[in-house]
């Protein structure tokens, strides 16, 4: 065993003697000093450990002792204070409680003490000292379940727990998103997802993630366009969506951007239809603007915008205005007959304007119109509509169905801005 000279000093306020005299006096004493050795400024005593002794000398306070026998000395060794037992209270009615069981408390405080528990009671709570052998127990519960142990975990009886369980109330923003999901990806488009973080917004970051990534970005047309043209030279035909959040200056909006490389406006058009229906929004119409994108409204609500390659929609207007409720009519199984009108109106006439006529004067035979196309001059824009008739009873004639579109022609030009062109 070797042991330290300047070690041996620590624990006496008395200058010991010099090592070599130190070490004769211990052998003369009790140990055997086989060598003592200078090492990096200090002196180490090598002792060997007689059998007879080795008890002694397991934690080297025992050299210490000796030391301070043989030359009458006090030594300074701090033995730690005795470790109080650690107090764990616990309510009498937990173990019912916990357990789904009565346990007489008589009971309880005896099979506790059994186990070498201190055990105190003051009004409701007991109060537990737990043993320093049993580091395990911690909480209330540990104590608890050593009662039960004891207890017997046979005179317990299975019982479910009984909860309440509710269903957690519906997110409808995630409700249409999936369901905007599923129209997409029906419709050929795949999901897409990127970063919020742009080169140019309106929202400038403190702490930007880099250099080209400074702002929060305000649509995700931008991000979805740029994407489709870093794939055009992987991919053919490239069809993208995006659902996310943006922020513009208005506030944190949740959004629905969709692009394609290979699309034109009646394609998006068609898209943008078929998510509007499949949210059960069917009063929506569009406008059109100088730079060619389409302005798609409900009312007087913007709810997005459609071009030749890419539309973006406000999904929490989708959201507020959608319904889930589905309107059943029976295919009918008699053809159905198309025919066209154009109309030119002024420069400021809205579509919903002209097909709130075209409808009323139509009335029930007349399935669904399509505005396909366009055209627009300095004073007067033309709006062309495919008209498509069908009755669910039989089949309509020639005659029927000219009838009907003369309706339509005198409702039309009965407003003297308004012109049927032929």
């Amino acid at each position: 065993m070797q042991i330290s000279y300047s070690w041996l000093q620590s624990y006496f306020e008395k200058k010991l003697p010099k090592p070599d005299e130190l070490a004769e006096i211990l052998t003369m004493h009790s140990q055997e000093v086989e060598s003592v050795e200078e090492k990096d400024g200090d002196f180490v005593f090598n002792v060997k450990v007689t059998p007879d002794r080795a008890y002694d000398y397991v934690d080297y306070f025992g050299v210490i002792r000796d030391i301070a026998a043989a030359l009458k000395l006090d030594a300074k060794i701090n033995l730690p204070e005795p470790k109080e037992r650690e107090i764990i209270p616990v309510k009498i009615a937990d173990f019912e409680k916990i357990l789904g069981v009565k346990i007489p408390e008589k009971e309880i405080t005896e099979i506790l003490i059994r186990l070498g528990m201190e055990v105190k009671q003051k009004d409701d709570t007991l109060f537990v000292g737990v043993p320093s052998e049993r580091p395990d127990l911690k909480i209330k519960e540990d104590v608890i379940e050593e009662a039960a142990r004891i207890y017997g975990y046979d005179k317990i009886e299975e019982k479910a727990p009984e909860a309440l369980l509710t269903l957690p109330e519906r997110n409808d923003s995630r409700f249409f998103a999936a369901a905007v999901r599923n129209i997409l990806v029906g419709l050929g488009f795949s999901e897409v997802y990127s970063y919020s973080f742009v080169k140019k917004g309106e929202l400038e970051l403190q702490n930007p993630i880099a250099k080209d990534k400074k702002f929060l970005r305000i649509n995700l047309t931008d991000g979805l366009l740029e994407t489709v043209k870093n794939n055009t030279k992987y991919f053919k035909d490239i069809k993208l969506f995006e659902i996310g959040k943006i922020f513009p200056k208005e506030g944190e909006t949740l959004s629905l951007a969709a692009a394609s490389n290979k699309a034109d406006f009646y394609e998006m058009k068609g898209a943008v239809d078929a998510v509007l229906e499949g949210l059960g929004i069917t009063d929506f119409y569009y406008e059109t603007s100088e730079d060619g994108v389409a302005d798609i409204r409900v009312g007087n609500t913007d709810i997005g915008v459609v071009n030749h390659n890419h539309l973006e929609l406000n999904l929490d207007e989708l959201v507020k205005l959608a319904d889930e409720e589905a309107e059943y009519r029976p295919i009918s199984k008699y053809p159905a007959v198309v025919r066209d009108i154009a109309v030119f109106a002024p420069i400021d006439t809205k579509v919903i304007q002209v097909e709130d006529v075209i409808q009323n004067a139509a009335g029930e035979l007349l399935q669904d119109d399509d505005l396909f196309d366009i055209y627009e001059n300095d004073e007067r824009k033309s709006l062309a509509f495919h008209l498509i008739f069908q009755s669910p009873d039989k089949t309509l004639t020639d005659t029927e169905v000219n009838e009907i579109m003369e309706k339509i022609f005198a409702a039309v030009e009965a407003n003297p801005d308004w012109e049927v062109r032929k």
